[in-house]
């Protein structure tokens, strides 16, 4: 290194002498491959981060903004289920509250229209029991059928008109199921008095397997002769004056005592349980047609008139309640069957509704 004496004799560091700065390169300058490769691969990255940075944060900003979206379809999901709720349980309120409205009217008969006075007047001569019987003891029939030779009982039938007789529709149906022709046989007539049934016709609202209630179970019959008696049937203001405890008369071919060769009638009595309507519910007079009455009836008695005690037909008796018990016998539970008391008939006036045969 050279040193030089400044004024005062100190000497001072030499100026080592640099050389010329550098020059920046010039667009015509010229750059080896590699270099043009690292150049470009370094603007390509940097492209690249700067494409990844953008894409990352569209990124973001969808998912965030899918997420608001869900936030909010659940939120409104939520409150759609919540209002169909609110409304199915409104829409069963009111169904309810509009059912108990219904009974409460049905039972109290309002929005409906009054029922027209009945016709008739109720008769002031009570009849004995015996009387009844022999002034009805010839309208009363055995139902039955014949195959060859052979003649057989279905059910108890009776004289409205001199060529049709009355009777329940489950009989039309038993009858008919029997083959052969349809038969009917005068009570106590010995057998001598028959007559062919040449049509039947039930009430078009029967339905069969409903034990007999439930359905208006009354039919007609047309005989190709003409009946020595017919009965009476009671008048409207009769038949909307039955109630519980009054007497009830039924004639008939109960079960093993019916004689389809040489039939005789038995008489039986009993009182009027208490009258409902087909769905065996309390209902006003005019429409209480099904009567709930406890003579001691059989399987024959299917058909028999029930008599008032003005000896006027008030009912077609149709069929008995049985008591089922759940009982166990060996360890299995089983129903066990036993009769009851209740017997079911069927008002007369249903009879306006069937078709003639």
């Amino acid at each position: 290194m050279l040193r030089s004496n400044d004024k005062r004799g100190r000497q001072t560091p030499a100026v080592e002498p640099q050389g010329p700065p550098p020059r920046r390169p010039h667009a015509d300058d010229r750059v080896d491959v590699e270099t043009a490769q690292r150049i470009v691969r370094d603007a390509v990255l940097q492209a690249v981060q700067r494409d990844e940075k953008a894409v990352a944060l569209v990124r973001a900003k969808a998912d965030e903004a899918r997420r608001r979206v869900a936030r909010h379809n659940l939120l409104l999901g939520l409150g759609v289920a919540a209002a169909l709720v609110a409304v199915a349980v409104a829409g069963v309120v009111a169904y309810r509250s509009r059912r108990a409205a219904d009974a409460l009217a049905a039972e109290v008969g309002l929005g409906r229209a009054p029922a027209a006075r009945p016709s008739g007047a109720i008769p002031e001569r009570v009849l004995s029991g015996r009387e009844i019987f022999e002034q009805n003891r010839l309208a009363l029939y055995v139902m039955g059928y014949m195959v060859d030779n052979r003649i057989g009982g279905c059910c108890t039938a009776f004289a409205v008109a001199p060529d049709l007789l009355a009777t329940n529709a489950h009989c039309v149906r038993d009858c008919r199921a029997r083959g052969g022709a349809s038969i009917a046989t005068l009570n106590d007539s010995m057998g001598k008095t028959r007559f062919r049934i040449v049509a039947m016709s039930a009430h078009p609202a029967y339905r069969s397997g409903q034990g007999g209630a439930g359905s208006p179970d009354v039919a007609l019959l047309r005989i190709d002769g003409k009946a020595p008696r017919t009965v009476t049937l009671a008048n409207d203001a009769e038949l909307r004056a039955i109630g519980p405890g009054d007497d009830a008369y039924v004639l008939g071919f109960p079960g093993r005592l019916m004689d389809p060769l040489s039939p005789s009638a038995t008489f039986l009595e009993g009182r009027i349980g208490r009258l409902t309507g087909l769905d065996q519910q309390a209902t006003t007079p005019d429409r209480a047609v099904l009567i709930q009455h406890d003579a001691v009836t059989r399987g024959g008695n299917s058909g028999s008139p029930i008599f008032n005690q003005y000896g006027h037909v008030i009912g077609v008796h149709a069929a008995h309640i049985d008591d089922e018990d759940d009982v166990t016998i060996d360890g299995r539970k089983t129903k066990v069957t036993q009769s009851s008391p209740f017997r079911i008939g069927m008002r007369i006036d249903l009879l306006q509704g069937v078709p003639a045969p």
